[in-house]
């Protein structure tokens, strides 16, 4: 089994998005009144992607709704500090077992976001079909 390449690229987005909340906004670097050693000279942050807050925000809901060892697993991959070796101490777990819960994690949320797009897609039609009955 093997990472979902969307999803993949969603869930970088989202700890992005996690780990930068209150930076600069609008993928504008901010500026540090105190200086340290994530700082330029100049004082600015470094700046980031711009990212989408809404997708973001619903991908963290649907990180939530994991089953517990996914989600803390998810959370410690994506968001988490230090080199694996720490990640693997903090998760109590092996290698092996965290890209298995990985990929696990990415077919869980793959499904998840097909089916709200499928609920979105029908309640669109829905609205349209009623609309056009009315005209």
């Amino acid at each position: 089994m093997a990472r979902i390449d969307w999803i993949e690229s969603r869930l970088q987005n989202w700890a992005r998005w996690k780990l930068t909340r209150g930076g600069g906004g609008l993928g504008y670097a901010g500026v540090s009144l105190v200086a340290d050693a994530n700082t330029g000279r100049d004082g600015y942050l470094s700046s980031v992607v711009p990212t989408n807050d809404i997708e973001a925000s619903d991908t963290d809901d649907a990180v939530h709704r994991l089953p517990g060892e996914l989600k803390a697993t998810v959370l410690e991959w994506y968001t988490g500090k230090g080199p694996i070796w720490e990640k693997l101490s903090r998760l109590c777990c092996a290698e092996r077992t965290l890209h298995a819960r990985i990929e696990r994690a990415h077919r869980l949320l793959a499904d998840h976001f097909t089916a709200q797009q499928d609920r979105r897609t029908t309640e669109r039609k829905r609205v349209e079909a009623l609309r056009q009955g009315k005209s």
